[in-house]
C-alpha cells in the first residue's frame, strides 16, 4: 500500500468482533483502529477500548477514505453482501468464516474482490496455530513420509443454544468447515470423496431443526491418503481438539492444550488439567497471528496465504458431506 499508515474499520462487534478489535489494539501499534460499526453496537465497550468512531451506519467505514481495510465479523448470512460493499469501496478485507453456505455466493464474493483488486483474507485461524504449523511442516518436509491416515477430533465443550441452530448452516457448515480446511492445509491434498454418518446423540431437539450433533466422516484425498474426522457438539470436559498424521515413516500428533502442563500422580490416580474450555482460549495466539498476517499483507500489498478460494473449497466439502449424509453413500468431489 502507498500509505504507510494502516487504518482499519471493524464491521460487527459481537464476541468475535470484540476479540479481534481488542487484539488489534493490544498488539499492533502501527494500526489505527478508527471505526466500529454494528447495528446492535455496545457503545460503552467501544468507548472504553478507545475506538474513535462508533456507529450503526456502514457509511462510517465506506465513506472514509482514510480507512483502507475492514475486519468483517457480522453474521455469516451477511458476509457476501458486506464483502461486495467493502470491495466496491476499495477496502481490503479480512472476513470471518464462512463467507457463505452456498458455493455460488462465495464465487460472487470472490469475483467482487478480484474486480476491485483488493485483498481478501478468510478467518481460518487454525492455520496460524503453532502446534498445527509444526504438524504441517513435518508433513511438508517429508519427515513422516507419505501421509497414509489423517485422524482429527473436534468436539465442543457444551451444545449451543437451540436458537443458534436454524441459522448456523448446520454441523458441517458451521462446525466442520474448519476441519475440512485443516485436512487440505495439513496435507496439501484435495478431497476427492467424502462419506458422512451422523446422529443426534447430544440433543434430539437439534434434530427437529434438520441438523445433527455428532458425526464421523471419512475422506479420500488426492494423494491417496485417508482422512477421518469425528465431531460432536458436546464433551462436558472441555474443547477437544486433537489430530494425528500417520505416514510411511512415522506419525506426528497435536494433543489438547490445557491451562497448565502440571501432572499430579498419587494413589488416587494421575490428574491433568481439563482442556481449555473455549475455542477463544485454545486458539488465542492463532487469532492474533492471523491478524498479523493480514497486516503484513496490507503493508507489502501481497495476497494472504488463506483466501476466498480456500473458503470455497471448504464449503464445497461441507455441501458434499451434507449430500452424503442424506443419501447414505460416498459423494465425489472430483472436478
Amino acid at each position: 500500500m502507498n500509505d504507510n499508515k494502516i487504518t482499519i474499520g471493524m464491521l460487527g462487534a459481537g464476541r468475535i468482533g470484540k476479540m479481534h478489535a481488542e487484539n488489534i489494539l493490544a498488539n499492533f501499534p502501527q494500526v489505527d483502529l478508527k471505526a466500529v460499526v454494528d447495528l446492535k453496537l455496545d457503545f460503552e465497550w467501544a468507548k472504553k477500548v478507545g475506538i474513535p468512531i462508533r456507529s450503526q451506519e456502514i457509511t462510517a467505514i465506506t465513506d472514509d477514505p482514510k480507512i483502507n481495510a475492514v475486519v468483517i465479523t457480522t453474521p455469516s448470512n451477511t458476509h457476501v453482501e458486506m464483502i461486495k460493499v467493502m470491495a466496491g469501496a476499495g477496502k481490503n478485507i479480512f472476513c470471518e468464516k464462512p463467507i457463505a453456505f452456498a458455493p455460488d455466493l462465495i464465487r460472487q464474493a470472490n469475483k467482487a474482490v478480484e474486480k476491485a483488486g483488493v485483498i481478501l483474507q478468510v478467518g481460518f485461524n487454525r492455520r496460524f496455530d503453532t502446534d498445527i504449523l509444526k504438524v504441517r511442516n513435518a508433513v511438508e518436509s517429508g519427515t513422516i513420509g507419505h501421509p497414509h491416515i489423517i485422524n482429527m477430533t473436534s468436539r465442543d465443550p457444551k451444545r449451543p443454544n437451540l436458537k443458534f441452530i436454524p441459522d448456523s448452516g448446520g454441523l458441517f457448515m458451521d462446525f466442520c468447515v474448519h476441519d475440512f480446511d485443516m485436512i487440505r492445509f495439513l496435507t496439501g491434498y484435495e478431497v476427492e470423496e467424502i462419506y458422512a454418518r451422523g446422529a443426534n446423540l447430544v440433543d434430539p431437539k437439534i434434530g427437529e431443526f434438520g441438523d445433527i450433533d455428532t458425526a464421523v466422516l471419512t475422506l479420500k484425498l488426492s494423494g491417496g491418503a485417508i482422512g477421518i474426522i469425528n465431531v460432536c457438539r458436546e464433551t462436558n470436559y472441555g474443547y477437544d481438539q486433537q489430530l494425528e498424521v500417520f505416514g510411511s515413516n512415522g506419525s506426528i500428533a497435536a494433543q489438547n492444550r490445557r491451562p497448565t502442563s502440571v501432572k499430579l500422580s498419587c494413589k488416587d490416580g494421575v490428574f491433568l488439567d481439563q482442556p481449555f474450555y473455549s475455542f477463544i482460549e485454545r486458539y488465542k495466539e492463532a487469532y492474533i497471528e492471523e491478524i498479523n498476517e493480514f497486516i503484513k499483507c496490507l503493508e507489502a500489498d501481497e495476497k494472504p496465504s488463506v483466501d476466498g478460494h480456500d473458503a470455497l473449497e471448504a464449503v464445497l466439502i461441507a455441501v458434499a458431506a451434507q449430500k452424503s449424509l442424506i443419501l447414505n453413500q460416498p459423494v465425489s468431489l472430483k472436478k
